[in-house]
């Protein structure tokens, strides 16, 4: 206790001093004096009151730091905990909290440890993002352990969000005198501080919260080091101090029931109750955060007036929603902007900058693109995750991701637009050229042309992406690339980012009339760069249903001589017009055009569109009534895309190959192909694709006569596509329901949904849909007994299906509208259908068709007395088909047109 004893040094000296020479003289002067004379007797007398008086303040000395060591037996405990806001939801954090602070041993008062990782106290650093509620939670279960820290509780604000974080050494006056040590006692090293405080501490059960600590630096000489002790300490960076067995306790943001609750207790109850639907977008527009939900639900609370869905409307408006959260001293602006100050100026441009873009995933190389160098933008996003302005995500990429906080990415892109506009511009010219390096470095994969446009080397670690998944992700920014481009001059790089981006139409969904903007080619362009821009309009126009734009866009292509596409760029412009054919619904010279294009491509070497091509040929095969061909395209397309080793032309194959199979009549082999594709499409979130999937899954269900699961992929398929306002898919889809429901036995929900299928085809103007709907329609009535119902319909079925040269869909019309004939007695007009039919079924690998055609036939014969040729036919198809057999007795009046 000698640090003890010397804080008290002078004022104890002058007691003991008088106090002992009273006592000298009272008690002892009568012997000196005897013994002495004169002065010498003077001189003993003194100096034996000078140590009695010595003997004296040691003992009041002791007495009184007894006292400051142990406040509960008598002494005035410290609790200079503030007020604070109640901790609503994320229980979890608390608790975890609670318990470690509860754990306290009793002091030992042994020796002092210099190394702090051999501290004995209990040392829990609380860090995240501004705003997130980390010295609510510190201070909400501090002032819960009271109790446990009996010496006292102290609260240290360290200022580390502001301009002037504390010194160590000052937080040390500070804490010193808060234990009685005197001003004039303090020590003037901070080295010196440190050790009186872990001295004054050892025998103490004490608490000290460190709030808003700048770094590990600041807080290193504060901590004690005494068994008894606990140390809260909260910041924005991830501390690493004292016992580093125990990890940071991080506080993330609250999930969505957590953010409501947090809503309500700012609100009120009542009044988030009454309307869920806008307190949840409230939520959603505060990103979840606590401090944003606590000043918007404090305003609502002062303004009865003020309902939920108008501070809805106020907060809509992302540039306007950093001005409306903020209220008396509170505010998200002043919150943020202690960080964002203390950013290194390149660190802050290059944020504001990539906070500008449209959200999305960022990494390593969005930085490296802005900052240069990978080094740099490395240390920039250290940077921003120490101060959690940024947080590090880990989504199994290979390239380190990284979330920004929306309010945090509004108001850093705020910031930004105050810079220079010849700074902003310069920056934003490096960030353009850096988006054409790299997705052009990327569509090299899918047209070998473009190697020679850029080096590796420009584009650093690229490569490891998936470019699918990489433009994918990036095409909002991509197109942000192009417009930004052309408003600083530089056409020939957002064209040439256009060209590129055109490779990966199949990976991207763009809106109703954005390729005209996005493909155009200024003048002075590239023929070639002029070219793939006119063919990725053509596209474009093709998906949103204007086939003849499309063929008029590639029409016109090539009428200069220097605009002439070479033999892999006449052989893309074939792929598109043999789908612009398949889209109106011309599948003879679909299959001729593909044909072509496939050939030519195969020639160039062009392997990525030979993947493509035959993929939509093996679809043209199929419908011409050829599915074994289209089996044999589709595997090798799917062999090139393994190759390629991307993921989502594996998964679109997987898929187009298995409807195939269904066609086929192997289910079997088709159903675990879907299943891998689907969760593929899952993988890379690619919702459209995930639907189409589980509507073939649906098909393929059905075959192997599971409708329950086929109704469930039905329905969940609808689940995306409605939303999504595909109205052709969602017609798809509730036609496919009708032969489930009919198989069920449900003929009345059947009918229903033929008629709202047929709705939704009409009205999207889909003939080719329409007729097939008709023809299940016409099904429907056979079923019910009601063959002359039925020819309307199925001839329907039947013109549509010729004129578009879709062999497979007519011949399954032929085949029904042959069994309405046979049960209206009009045998020769019955026999002229399925031999139509039987045509096409033996032209195919279409065996379990033709059986089922052939089983008509002989019901046929026999209702015209003609039993030998019954008979014989049913012999030879037996040797020759061994689909016949197994499905004896069947009727195509009753039985599911393709289904056993």
């Amino acid at each position: 206790m000698v640090d003890q004893v010397s804080s008290r040094r002078s004022p104890y000296w002058v007691t003991g001093a008088l106090c002992g020479t009273v006592a000298a003289l009272g008690a002892t002067g009568d012997i000196i004096f005897d013994v002495f004379d004169g002065s010498t007797a003077v001189a003993v007398g003194s100096g034996t009151a000078a140590v009695i008086g010595g003997l004296t303040w040691y003992h009041v000395a002791r007495t009184r730091a007894g006292a400051v060591a142990q406040p509960a037996a008598g002494g005035v405990a410290r609790h200079e905990l503030p007020s604070t806001a109640p901790w609503v939801g994320r229980q979890t954090l608390l608790d975890g909290l609670l318990a470690t602070l509860r754990d306290v041993p009793a002091p030992t008062g042994g020796a002092l440890s210099v190394d702090l990782s051999h501290s004995q106290s209990k040392i829990v650093a609380v860090h995240g993002a501004p705003g997130t509620g980390k010295t609510t939670l510190a201070l909400n279960a501090a002032h819960r352990v009271k109790d446990e820290y009996p010496d006292g509780q102290l609260h240290l604000a360290l200022r580390g969000d502001g301009d002037e974080p504390m010194t160590s050494r000052d937080a040390l006056e500070q804490l010193l005198l808060r234990l009685d040590v005197a001003r004039d006692d303090i020590p003037a090293r901070v080295a010196d501080r440190a050790a009186r405080l872990r001295s004054l501490t050892n025998d103490l059960r004490l608490l000290i919260m460190l709030d808003n600590a700048h770094s590990a630096e600041q807080v290193g000489p504060l901590l004690p080091v005494g068994a008894g002790c606990a140390v809260l300490i909260t910041s924005r960076r991830a501390l690493s101090v004292g016992d580093v067995a125990r990890p940071p306790v991080h506080v993330s943001l609250p999930n969505e029931d957590d953010a409501l609750s947090v809503l309500a207790h700012w609100a009120g109850e009542d009044r988030v109750a009454a309307d869920l639907a806008a307190a949840l977008r409230i939520t959603r527009f505060c990103g979840r955060l606590p401090l944003a939900l606590r000043i918007v639900g404090s305003k609502l609370r002062n303004r009865p007036d003020l309902s939920l869905a108008q501070m809805q409307d106020r907060l809509e408006n992302e540039q306007d929603r950093l001005r409306e959260l903020s209220r008396g001293d509170s505010s998200l602006e002043a919150c943020l902007g202690f960080s964002h100050r203390e950013l290194d100026e390149p660190t802050r441009a290059a944020f504001g900058l990539i906070a500008s873009l449209p959200p999305g995933r960022l990494t390593d190389w969005h930085f490296a693109s802005v900052l240069e160098t990978r080094g740099t933008a490395v240390a920039a996003c250290d940077e921003l995750v120490e101060v959690s302005l940024m947080e590090a995500r880990d989504d199994g990429e290979a390239d380190p991701g990284y979330r920004v906080h929306d309010l945090i990415r509004v108001y850093a892109a705020e910031q930004y637009d105050r810079l220079p506009p010849d700074d902003r511009q310069r920056l934003e010219a490096r960030l353009v050229r850096a988006f054409r390096d790299a997705v052009v470095h990327l569509a090299a994969q899918r047209a070998p042309e473009l190697a020679a446009e850029v080096s590796a080397e420009r584009v650093g670690d690229l490569g490891r992406s998936s470019a699918a998944a990489w433009v994918s992700g990036e095409q909002k920014r991509l197109e942000w690339a192009i417009g930004r481009g052309r408003s600083l001059g530089m056409d020939t790089e957002a064209a040439e980012i256009g060209e590129a981006l055109s490779y990966f139409l199949n990976d991207i969904t763009l809106p109703p009339g954005a390729a005209d903007w996005l493909f155009s080619a200024p003048s002075g362009t590239r023929p070639r760069v002029r070219h793939s821009l006119r063919r990725a309009r053509a596209t474009a126009a093709l998906a949103e249903g204007s086939p003849d734009t499309a063929l008029a866009l590639l029409a016109n292509g090539g009428t200069e001589a220097e605009e002439a596409p070479d033999a892999a760029g006449w052989a893309r412009d074939e792929m598109v017009v043999a789908a612009a054919h398949a889209a109106k619904h011309d599948f003879r010279d679909a299959l001729r055009h593909m044909t072509g294009a496939v050939d030519r491509l195969r020639t160039a070497g062009d392997s990525w569109h030979v993947l493509n091509s035959l993929e939509r040929l093996g679809e043209f095969q199929r419908w011409r009534g050829k599915p074994e061909l289209a089996e044999r395209s589709q595997r090798e397309a799917l062999r090139l895309a393994e190759q390629a080793g991307d993921l989502r032309a594996c998964a679109r194959l997987r898929r187009t190959l298995a409807e195939t199979l269904g066609y086929l009549r192997r289910p079997q082999e088709a159903a675990p192909l879907l299943e891998s594709a689907i969760h593929d499409f899952r993988v890379l979130n690619d919702r459209r694709w995930e639907g189409a999937g589980l509507y073939a899954l649906g098909k393929i269900y059905r075959l192997l006569g599971r409708r329950d699961e086929a109704l469930d992929c039905y329905r969940r398929a609808e689940e995306i596509f409605g939303p999504m306002g595909e109205r052709h898919w969602v017609g798809r889809v509730t036609n496919a329901r009708i032969r489930v429901l009919a198989g069920l036995g449900d003929l009345e929900a059947a009918g229903e949904t033929a008629g709202t299928a047929l709705g939704i085809f009409q009205q999207v103007g889909d003939e080719m849909w329409v007729a097939h709907t008709q023809r299940d329609v016409g099904w429907l009535h056979l079923k019910e007994g009601r063959p002359t119902e039925a020819l309307g319909p199925l001839s329907h079925a039947v013109e549509v299906t010729e004129r578009a040269g879709d062999a497979y869909a007519n011949a399954m019309a032929r085949h029904l509208r042959g069994v309405a004939h046979r049960g209206l007695g009009h045998h020769e007009e019955a026999h002229a259908d399925f031999d139509a039919a039987l045509e096409v079924y033996r032209s195919g690998d279409y065996a379990w068709n033709e059986a089922a055609v052939v089983h008509d036939v002989v019901r046929a014969l026999r209702a015209q007395g003609r039993s030998e040729e019954a008979a014989a036919l049913e012999t030879d198809t037996a040797a020759a088909n061994p689909f016949f057999t197994g499905m004896h007795g069947r009727n195509g009046a009753e039985a599911v047109p393709d289904e056993d």
